[in-house]
């Protein structure tokens, strides 16, 4: 028994379950003949690979390794990735005869699952600022807007207040951004006083939640370390809240009141809206289940598999997607400014409250662990009478995060399944 990987140069055979004493090859004496065979089981890795004609110097053009009369086995969850299982590679360009042999893949580790987003809120946003009160200013500014800056630079503004005026009073600005959702919640201005008295502004809509995300499809890829599967997608972030429109501005000229004349003139100002909360970030995506596949055979190559028997264990099942983090708190919109003391004069108006952001997105499943018994790129392979490939159970789907198993949205696909299976490329696209 070999508890070592072996590498074979093209060209080079392979030869298990014979006699070696003095240089008697034959399968009479110690091993008890084919029926007992070599076993190559190393406790990680690939346990037996055989290089391409250019990875070697040692083999001619048409050159081809006969791996014949051996037992591989691959321990569970043992290929280079630390979640595959792998019996044998056929690297870029190899030729090989396989016969006489069991190969065997123990069971792929299930997929990690995706990192969770903070479970603390997002950031807040900004509490608007008061107006000034009549009579305090010849021009009485609107209060000013405040503004929320996310991590991922996008704002949430308060609306402005409107000003203070003599006759009439400002409008209020509208809060930002401007999220054209259909809402009574869309952070419009305030009117200034005229013929009647201000209004408030309105408050911001709430930022769109980030959903759930996709959960992985496709079969993967093939590579010189064995099988790469596909991870879920990682949620969408969560919209920014927008920000409350700005108070309408009063007025300090009416039948029964005005500004003392000794004294500023302008009436009361607005107060600005709340800015809204930053949206939530999104989960990441679940990790792939690791595949059990017997025998990987990659571009250019050929192989011949002839009275020998390929099983394969369970594919891992894909990783459960991770949660999105709650959106911020929107704020209060401030309060306009008073009317002037014992006059009866009208104050401004209130800013709108700022949106709430949205929440993160949860993430996609990963991709269950494809189980094949010989696994190619492009079909140049023969198999023999006498070969049987029993292939285990493919890994199952990961959930989307905050999900259910039972919940198909955002649930990753079952890995591939088959006695034998044809993977896209490398460089090919793997959805």
């Amino acid at each position: 028994m070999f508890e070592e990987e072996i590498t074979l140069p093209s060209g080079v055979d392979l030869w298990g379950g014979r006699r070696c004493d003095d240089g008697d090859w034959s399968y009479q004496g110690s091993f008890g003949g084919p029926d007992h065979p070599t076993i190559i089981a190393p406790p990680g890795g690939i346990p037996v690979r055989v290089l391409g004609v250019e990875a070697t110097a040692l083999a001619g053009d048409n050159a081809t390794s006969v791996v014949a009369g051996v037992r591989i086995v691959a321990a569970d969850a043992s290929a280079p990735d630390g979640k595959s299982s792998i019996a044998m590679i056929l690297s870029t360009g190899a030729r090989a005869i396989v016969s006489d042999s069991k190969i065997i893949a123990g069971d792929g580790k299930d997929g990690e699952p995706g990192g969770d987003a903070f479970s603390v809120r997002a950031m807040a946003g900004v509490v608007g600022n008061n107006g000034a009160n009549a009579c305090t200013a010849d021009t009485t500014v609107g209060a000013l807007p405040v503004v929320t800056m996310c991590e991922d630079g996008i704002e949430s503004t308060g609306g402005q207040g409107g000003d203070g005026g003599l006759d009439v009073g400002g409008d209020g600005a509208p809060g930002q951004p401007a999220l054209g959702v259909n809402s009574e919640r869309d952070g419009r201005g305030g009117l200034g006083a005229g013929l009647t008295r201000c209004s408030d502004g309105l408050n911001g809509a709430d930022g769109a939640d980030g959903g759930r995300a996709d959960g992985a499809f496709g079969p993967g890829f093939l590579s010189e370390d064995g099988w790469v599967g596909v991870r879920g997608e990682d949620g969408n972030k969560g919209g920014v809240g927008q920000g409350g429109g700005g108070g309408g501005g009063s007025k300090s000229r009416g039948p029964m009141f005005a500004c003392p004349t000794s004294g500023p003139q302008s009436g009361a100002a607005g107060g600005s809206g709340g800015s809204g909360g930053c949206g939530g970030k999104g989960g990441g995506g679940g990790g792939y289940g690791g595949a059990s596949i017997g025998i990987v055979a990659l571009e250019g190559t050929d192989l011949t598999v002839a009275d020998t028997d390929v099983f394969t264990g369970k594919g891992g099942n894909g990783g459960v997607g991770g949660t999105g983090q709650p959106g911020g708190a929107g704020q209060f919109g401030a309060h306009g400014g008073v009317g002037y003391p014992g006059a009866d004069m009208w104050g401004a108006c209130k800013g709108g409250d700022g949106g709430n952001g949205g929440r993160g997105g949860d993430a996609g499943g990963g991709l269950g662990g494809a189980s094949v018994g010989i696994a190619y790129v492009v079909p140049n392979f023969a198999i023999r009478p006498g070969t049987t490939i029993v292939p285990g159970n493919a890994g199952a789907g990961g959930p989307a995060g905050n999900a259910g198993p039972e919940v198909e949205v955002g649930k990753g696909k079952t890995g591939p399944q088959a006695a034998l299976y044809a993977f896209p490329a490398a460089n090919e696209p793997i959805h």
